[in-house]
């Protein structure tokens, strides 16, 4: 078998139609999480800083760690609006996850813009992996704002998480430096031939994410009917939230009825919880009030 296409082209022009983006200006990775490696690889030296709204996306801190950097870890403002800190930080590296996990919310486009215009010495990375299951996107700022990377994913909207397959959009001129640091043979032929059906394949996208829209408000409802507070979700999962209470024993009481849910240290009275099936979100709120019931 011949090694795989190095730049992953036929990927690429698929991609730059599909969203109306230079093709020279994407980066084919295995799976979005190499993609963000890449960059902060290329664009930050050891020692220097990389900043970010908490709580959010816990690979940044790894990425950060790994490359000698340092973590500029910034508070999201009420509501998880974007910080003002941001734009004065000391780092050379913006990351915004955008919808943001853990919590689902989503900072208005145009905000991210004004930072990306008023931080144009530095690169500014937003990072959509749920973004399919938002309202808006921040596509259109690529090649629009030269200092910004638009991440995307095949794991959640196109149910390819074991593919690993991510997009990086970018300028040209910018994407040009990042493949420098790229692996020769990173996206294998398999993953490129999947990564072409599943773009080139839209209706059985739109058809998923509509299906998890319409359970993530079921499950939105039924949650806070429990008594939870939930923020506004663009993504494919909820945050659920008893302030003040340690939630660590409701989350081990699901796993032991085999339900898996993602509680925090830096959140402790929340659980994560991803949209699954209607008759997995029933069980799951069955299995929340009788637990609930018992701790009272």
């Amino acid at each position: 078998m011949l090694y795989p296409d190095p730049s992953a082209r036929e990927v690429r022009r698929c991609a730059a139609d599909l969203y109306g983006v230079d093709p020279d200006g994407i980066l084919v990775g295995n799976g979005s999480d190499e993609l963000l490696s890449i960059i902060v690889r290329a664009t930050v030296a050891p020692g220097r800083g990389v900043a970010y709204p908490v709580p959010t996306y816990s690979l940044y801190d790894t990425l950060v760690a790994l490359q000698g950097a340092r973590p500029i870890r910034i508070p999201f403002g009420p509501g998880y609006t974007l910080p003002a800190r941001l734009e004065t930080a000391d780092a050379r590296l913006i990351f915004v996850c955008n919808p943001n996990a853990p919590s689902g919310t989503m900072v208005p486009v145009a905000g991210i813009e004004a930072l990306a215009r008023r931080c144009a010495d530095r690169v500014v990375v937003i990072d959509e992996a749920y973004v399919d299951f938002a309202e808006d996107n921040a596509l259109p700022l690529v090649g629009r704002v030269p200092n910004v990377v638009v991440l995307r994913t095949l794991s959640k909207s196109y149910s390819l998480a074991g593919l690993r397959v991510g997009l990086a959009f970018t300028s040209a001129a910018l994407a040009g430096q990042l493949h420098k640091v790229r692996d020769s043979y990173n996206v294998s032929r398999i993953a490129q031939a999947g990564a072409l059906a599943a773009l080139q394949d839209q209706t059985a996208m739109r058809e998923h994410v509509d299906r998890v829209r319409v359970t993530r408000e079921r499950l939105t409802v039924a949650l806070r009917d429990l008594g939870f507070e939930v923020p506004p979700s663009q993504a494919n999962f909820v945050l659920a939230r008893r302030p003040g209470e340690d939630l660590s024993s409701l989350a081990a009481g699901l796993r032991g009825r085999g339900i898996l849910v993602r509680a925090f240290a830096e959140l402790p009275d929340a659980l994560r919880i991803t949209v699954g099936t209607g008759r997995q979100v029933e069980a799951l709120v069955v299995a929340l009030r009788e637990l609930l019931l018992v701790s009272r």
